[in-house]
């Protein structure tokens, strides 16, 4: 993250320096040319100039192992809040401290502290040709496409770059040097053998040596390198002109071949190292072998290598001269160089290198030590919440030496849990478990010892937290119960996550009273040194618990301080803080107060789909949908429950799925759309089983979405008696479950279709029930929402009942809050603009199919193309709308005018 040093010996070069000028008015400059033209050296006279007129400079120099969109992302917000002085702190601390918000989320918030700088900012990223998947180039393409105007990218690359930047080019605001504007003038290689020690040359053999390497920087050298040896100016031009002349071979020849047979040895032991510092070069070649004396002879001697920091502590070879020395160790040094690599692996292991540690111990045949050193650091990279850089490790690690090792696959688990690759991760699990019953694997040592119990409890933890975000209650509470306690966790921060799992269990095995008792500590635990999506999601679990069982309020202040917490430690944007918002959405809209639910939501509808667990997304959804149904945008919330089916679908969460249908059915039946909110009810019958399952867990809110749907669509049929029956039904296996809220929507419900069939005494009686908790609860939505049936009914018990009586209160204030305009007769279709311009015509058809509710999969039977093919067009409609939701896909893309509201 530091430019090389520039060489003490160079050639100023004063028409590429007055391109600087050009520079500070580009947003993109691209220097591209093969190796050997100077293209660093270039780059790093522009920082050093930038930084010495006060601008804000940084500087990464890539690598093979950055081609991979985590990595990448990760090292460019470093190397930013590095050279900005810390401008990026907030984007740092949002990476560092929340494992599940995308890198896409923290570069913005980046890109806005960037935005905030007063000072111009310029990135420089050296080695540009080592990028070459799709996925990274999409990091690099976005980040120019919505850089604020005081950042520019500068890059060096052997080749052009594949970056589509089609809408600078037309605004002028690349500039492009080649290999043309890099190659040295007669006047640059006159200067150049004049600053050569060692080598004298008039005027005449210059001209021939520039004509014999057109100007190549890298030509020029080797001639002078060469020359010290031989001084015969024509014969040395005609070889470097030759069509024989091959430049790796000259390295041999006119370099390596002359270099004293001390030097050349170090090179050769020194040339498994991508960088190396003497101290690091002193462990491999052993005794006293001066390392320091012979890099500094190399510098001096213009020897293609370079120092990589101002105190000259670390240095790295030119690539031609690299690849030439490799050759010869692989022949020279063959049994050797494990022996050397070894040695590599031993002194990065003890400097805490890890990466290179465990690379130079997999190149030295070391499989142990380098699985020993990977576990090591695997669960601190948990610890840190690092788990992109670790699942790019294992995505480099040998099957094998992962098979073997169950601390990593441990860590493998943790990783792929905390991405929300749940399927993954329940197969990393079962797959370690079944294994860990062989012994001739030897993951245990099948004893009865505390470390074989540590182990075991800690294949658990992961166990109940996977199993819980698979909603998987009862499965998730045995796990938990199995996991190490507080005091038995080898992981502190795992306590958190054991602990929510066994939250998630109880709750939703009625089990709320030894929930209740845990509660005294969340406080506390919200502080702790563990990561703060693990706190923030251990709270969340007891938040939950309450919602559950009904007690809005509790849950209202769990949800809020754990949600303050969030937002105080890293932002509204983080997905620590988006969790709990989740919740808070839903129960804002629920007690009416819609103004609070907008601001809950504004702006984390992406986040929430991309980071949310299943209890929190649904909550979202469910309250989403309600506030834009409330201001007569009935297409948007209908978009927005589809792109929480295609979650559900993409996780296999069947709660999901089913709360995201019934929320669409209640809306399309609002809008008298029947034969809609039929098809919803068919596409959906074939997932859920014909009865419920025991133990039913958290499928009981499944079921409940599935049945309040079916009795929908049968009152809107005139169908009362079938609706009446299942409600009864879905009341009698509610009851004694404590779970009060959901009970009294079925309640309120039950009572509709009773009024429906003419039974209003028993429709008051079941409507009284539902109004008694919402005596103790702030619970609204769930009865104005209904429209005038349930108007109705609660005008009938203002009648009927007391005005002393607790319900004949709440229903007055009911009446006073429910909407002036029936929620029957909503707009369809908010007023629709002039779509985006940066659409193409196909791109808003798909849209304004979106708009109408439709899933992929409708959308292409319409258009008569393939799912996949309606998927790539989304993907380009958010790339260019810079959106990543389905809903603000089609408020952006089409322009719509949304209804002020409050």
């Amino acid at each position: 993250m530091a430019p090389p040093r520039l060489p003490r010996q160079r050639v100023g070069r004063t028409a590429l320096l007055a391109a600087l000028q050009g520079v500070t008015q580009r947003r993109l400059t691209v220097v591209s040319a093969p190796a050997g033209f100077g293209k660093t050296t270039l780059l790093t006279e522009w920082h050093d100039a930038l930084q010495a007129q006060g601008h804000l400079t940084a500087w990464l120099t890539l690598d093979a192992d950055d081609d991979d969109p985590q990595q990448l992302g990760t090292y460019l917000l470093a190397t930013l809040n590095r050279g900005t002085r810390g401008r990026c702190a907030h984007a740092t601390d949002l990476l560092r401290q929340d494992p599940l918000t995308p890198i896409k989320t923290v570069h913005g918030v980046m890109l806005n502290e960037l935005g905030a700088c007063p000072e111009q900012v310029y990135l420089f990223l050296d080695d540009f040709e080592t990028l070459g998947s799709r996925h990274s180039m999409a990091v690099i393409v976005r980040l120019l496409r919505y850089a604020p105007g005081n950042l520019h990218l500068l890059i060096g690359s052997r080749k052009a770059p594949a970056l589509s930047a089609g809408e600078m080019w037309v605004q002028e605001q690349v500039l492009t040097l080649n290999a043309d504007d890099l190659r040295f003038t007669a006047d640059d290689a006159q200067a150049f053998f004049n600053g050569s020690d060692g080598v004298a040359l008039d005027r005449t053999g210059v001209e021939l040596l520039h004509r014999a390497t057109e100007g190549w920087v890298s030509g020029l050298q080797l001639a002078a390198l060469a020359l010290r040896e031989r001084g015969d100016t024509q014969a040395l031009a005609r070889e470097l002109a030759s069509d024989q002349f091959g430049i790796d071979a000259y390295l041999d020849s006119a370099v390596l071949k002359h270099m004293p047979a001390a030097t050349l040895q170090f090179l050769l032991r020194v040339s498994i190292l991508e960088r190396l510092c003497p101290e690091v070069c002193d462990a491999i070649v052993g005794g006293s072998s001066r390392s320091w004396e012979k890099l500094t002879w190399l510098e001096d001697h213009n020897v293609f290598i370079k120092a990589l920091d101002p105190q000259r502590q670390w240095f790295r070879f030119h690539a031609l001269m690299l690849d030439a020395l490799r050759r010869r160790a692989a022949v020279r040094l063959s049994s050797e160089l494990p022996t050397l690599h070894k040695r590599a692996s031993q002194w990065f292991a003890a400097q805490g290198l890890w990466p290179e540690a465990v690379q130079h111990a997999l190149a030295g045949g070391q499989i142990e030590q380098a699985a020993t050193w990977a576990e090591g650091c695997a669960f601190a990279l948990i610890a840190r919440s690092d788990v992109r850089t670790l699942l790019g490790w294992f995505a480099k690690l040998p099957a094998e030496l992962v098979r073997h090792r169950v601390r990593l696959r441990l860590a493998q688990a943790w990783a792929l849990s905390l991405s929300f690759r749940i399927q993954d991760a329940l197969h990393a699990i079962a797959t370690l478990r079944q294994d860990m019953q062989c012994p001739e694997l030897g993951l245990t040592t099948q004893g009865d010892t505390d470390e074989e119990h540590l182990l075991h409890a800690e294949v658990a933890t992961i166990h109940s937290i996977v199993v819980a975000w698979a909603d998987d209650a009862p499965g998730a509470l045995a796990l938990s119960q199995d996991a190490a306690g507080p005091d038995g966790q080898s992981l502190p921060w795992a306590r958190h996550f054991a602990e929510a799992a066994r939250v998630f269990g109880l709750a939703y095995t009625a089990q709320f009273d030894a929930v209740r008792t845990l509660v005294a500590r969340s406080h506390a635990m919200l502080t702790d040194e563990a990561p703060l999506y693990a706190r923030t999601y251990h709270c969340a679990m007891l938040g939950l618990s309450a919602l559950v069982e009904g007690r809005l309020r509790d849950a209202t202040h769990i949800f809020h301080a754990a949600l303050m917490h969030a937002e105080t430690t890293v932002g509204r944007d983080a997905a620590a803080a988006v969790l709990p918002a989740g919740y808070l959405v839903a129960l804002a809209c629920e007690r009416n107060d819609i103004a609070e639910a907008q601001r809950l939501m504004a702006g984390r509808t992406t986040m929430a789909m991309t980071a949310c667990p299943l209890g929190s997304l649904l909550r979202f959804c469910w309250g989403a949908a309600r506030v834009h149904a409330r201001s007569g945008d009935l297409a948007s919330a209908l978009v927005l429950l589809e792109e929480g089916r295609e979650v559900a679908t993409e996780r296999e969460w069947l709660r999901l799925r089913a709360g995201c249908d019934a929320e669409a059915v209640r809306l399309l039946l609002s809008a008298e759309r029947r034969h809609e909110a039929q098809a919803v009810i068919e596409n959906l019958r074939p997932l859920m089983p014909a009865s419920l399952p025991h133990p039913a867990g958290s499928f009981l809110e499944t079921w409940h979405s599935w049945q309040v749907m079916q009795a929908r669509v049968a009152m809107a049929h005139g169908q009362a008696a079938h609706a009446q029956a299942l409600l009864t039904q879905l009341g009698g296996t509610l009851s004694g479950t404590g779970m009060r809220y959901i009970q009294a929507i079925t309640q309120l419900l039950l009572a509709m279709s009773l009024e429906q069939r003419g039974a209003c005494a028993a429709a008051q009686a079941q409507l009284g029930l539902a109004l008694a908790h919402a005596a103790q609860e702030p619970m609204c939505a769930s009865f104005i929402d209904e429209g005038e049936p349930m108007l109705r009914l609660l005008r009938t018990h203002v009648q009927e009942t007391s005005p002393d009586t607790p319900t004949h209160a709440v229903a007055q204030a009911l009446l006073a809050q429910a909407p002036s305009a029936s929620p029957h007769q909503p707009r369809q279709t908010p007023p629709v603009g002039t779509p985006s311009p940066a659409l193409s015509a196909r791109e808003v058809e798909i849209l304004r199919h979106i708009s109408q509710g439709l899933s992929n999969k409708e959308i292409a039977r319409a258009l008569r193309v393939a799912p996949e093919t309606v998927k790539w067009h989304l993907k380009n409609i958010f790339e260019k709308l810079n959106v990543g939701s389905r809903i603000e896909a089609v408020q952006n893309g089409l322009g719509l005018m949304r209804p002020p509201t409050g």
